[in-house]
């Protein structure tokens, strides 16, 4: 089984997909669909449709507000 990271794009088991993840923490993974519906979904429960490019994380990190943090699903 592939390891599931940010960025990477994954299908969702019982939901139409594919769906790109935002943050995994604790076995557990944010997604967000292209229509901006976000869900979280253990990530043994995911299947990556295709890898994120490297760099692609630290992007995504770039967007979080001035303090560094963003607020998550997670908090």
């Amino acid at each position: 089984m592939e390891s599931v990271g940010v960025g990477d794009l994954v299908q969702a088991a019982g939901n139409a997909g594919p769906w790109t993840v935002l943050e995994v923490r604790h076995g557990m993974a944010l997604l967000e669909h292209a229509d901006g519906h976000r869900l979280s979904r253990r990530t043994t429960s995911l299947t990556v449709v295709r890898k994120a490019e490297p760099g692609a994380a630290a992007a995504s990190s770039e967007s979080a507000d001035s303090n560094g943090e963003s607020p998550t699903l997670f908090d």
